[in-house]
C-alpha cells in the first residue's frame, strides 16, 4: 500500500506544483484502523494544516479495496487543498 501512497502523493504534489510548498501523507495502522495522517503548507502562507482520516479495517481485504480507500482519502485531501487555495485567493491581506 505505501507504493500506492507514494504514486498518488507524487501526483498530487505535481498537479499543485505552483501552490504547495510541502505535502505529507504518513500512513498507520492501529487497532484494527488504517490512519492516513495528512499535513500540507501552501507556498503562499507558510501554514501548516493537518487532517487525519481513519479506516476501519472492517472495510477492505483485498489490495485493490485498499488502494481505492487510499484514492478515495487522496481525493478528500485535494478537495481541502482546494478549498484553502480558494479561501487564500480571496483573502485581500
Amino acid at each position: 500500500m505505501q507504493g500506492t501512497i507514494d504514486r498518488l502523493s507524487q501526483e498530487l504534489s505535481e498537479r499543485y506544483l505552483i501552490y504547495l510548498e510541502t505535502l505529507l501523507v504518513e500512513l498507520v495502522s492501529e487497532g484494527g484502523e488504517l490512519h492516513f495522517q495528512c499535513g500540507f503548507s501552501l507556498r503562499g502562507d507558510h501554514v501548516l494544516r493537518t487532517c487525519k482520516f481513519a479506516i476501519s479495517s472492517t472495510e477492505w481485504s483485498t489490495d485493490a479495496e485498499r488502494d481505492a480507500i487510499a484514492a478515495a482519502v487522496f481525493e478528500e485531501l485535494e478537495h481541502f487543498i482546494d478549498e484553502v487555495i480558494a479561501e487564500n485567493q480571496q483573502d485581500p491581506n
